[in-house]
């Protein structure tokens, strides 16, 4: 099975680019033109135009996923905005993204985004951290909202597009959707090429009557301007079958039956366990928080899932259909936890240090 996506281009600011001399291919087109406009005057300006093959847009925000990198452990963050301009994927249901990820056979199913060059911010403890910015259709964005399915292929496919774009390898399994914050840092601009959103258009198995009249619209518009020939690598790229055990490797979920990976999808979430969650103070400050859960299906620790974020205890037990999320007022130090899971009683016992109110 073949696993195409679209890659398009972000840039920070289209001038500033320019007048910063930072070259890349997607940008020769205009350095060539005001380089030309400055050696010919107002006669040449009159016989170059700049290229129209492409929208410059400003996605709105969407969600930030804050994750680590695999070599270093450093913390790599992801803003998913939204923009109408790159268009939706072809609409399917987790029945049949399940058995496109079961196949063997190549698939035309393709997911478009725009993925920006990785840039240095700081992050609420003004430290400062990578991001970058990957633009998607918000028709899409709201289905990974909503699909646990969609939400762990769509974070295995930003993870092999930043491993194969960027050499950037980052924890999937340690990925998790702040929810106090939708975007670090600010949203840079994205080039979203024609050519690119009518190859999307075109691969669609049913397209609806919007999408023959956008295609057309699209057809119509086009310019001469556009490279004929070009050796240039396509911003549209199909990902070979070889490139699908990597997916797979790197996403526990898809490895599963289609099957359990629905009947885990359908509990996960569904039941908050029991719990209890104290503080411990010391000299009138919280010195440490005391969690206790009641998992009685669980029979081992390896059924349970525990993530501790600077201010986010997140537990799962995909196989039993547990899930706690919760956000504390509280620094948590995360190199210092501790958990233990009692067989005989069923119960999780977590102590979680708190960093001192500066």
């Amino acid at each position: 099975m073949s696993r195409p996506t679209n890659f398009l281009e972000a840039d920070s600011s289209l001038i500033e680019n320019n007048l910063l001399i930072v070259k890349n291919e997607a940008e020769e087109e205009l350095n060539q033109y005001f380089a030309g406009v400055q050696a010919g005057g107002e006669s040449r300006k009159e016989s170059l135009a700049p290229p129209r093959d492409y929208k410059v847009v400003q996605p709105k925000p969407g969600v930030c996923i804050k994750s680590f990198k695999t070599n270093t452990n450093e913390k790599f963050f992801i803003n998913v905005c939204q923009t109408d301009e790159i268009p939706a994927p072809e609409d399917i249901t987790e029945e049949q993204l399940a058995d496109i990820l079961q196949s063997e056979a190549p698939s035309s199913f393709r997911i478009p985004m725009s993925i920006s060059d990785p840039r240095v911010t700081k992050d609420k403890s003004n430290n400062s951290v990578d991001v970058c910015d990957i633009a998607i259709n918000p028709k899409f964005f709201v289905k990974v909202q909503k699909s646990m399915l969609f939400k762990d292929f769509f974070l295995a496919l930003i993870a092999e597009a930043l491993n194969d774009k960027y050499n950037v390898q980052i924890k999937i399994e340690k990925s998790i959707i702040l929810q106090n914050r939708k975007v670090i840092g600010t949203l840079v601009q994205h080039r979203v090429r024609n050519n690119d959103v009518k190859t999307v258009i075109k691969s669609y198995q049913q397209p609806t009557e919007a999408d023959k009249l956008k295609l057309a619209e699209m057809e119509r518009a086009a310019t001469s301007g556009e490279e004929i020939g070009s050796k240039r690598s396509p911003l549209v790229q199909e990902i070979d079958t070889s490139e699908v055990d990597a997916l797979k490797r790197k996403t526990v979920e898809l490895k599963e039956n289609a099957g359990k990976i629905k009947q885990s999808i359908a509990l996960a979430g569904s039941t908050v366990p029991e719990y209890k969650l104290r503080a411990k103070l010391c000299k009138e400050e919280v010195e440490e928080l005391l969690a206790e859960f009641y998992l009685p299906k669980c029979i081992s620790s390896q059924e349970i899932t525990l993530d501790v974020g600077e201010d986010r205890i997140l537990l799962e037990s995909m196989k039993h259909g547990y899930m706690f999320d919760k956000f504390v007022n509280y620094r948590l130090n995360q190199e210092r936890v501790r958990a233990i899971f009692d067989k005989t009683n069923k119960m999780l016992q977590v102590r979680i240090p708190v960093y001192p109110v500066q």
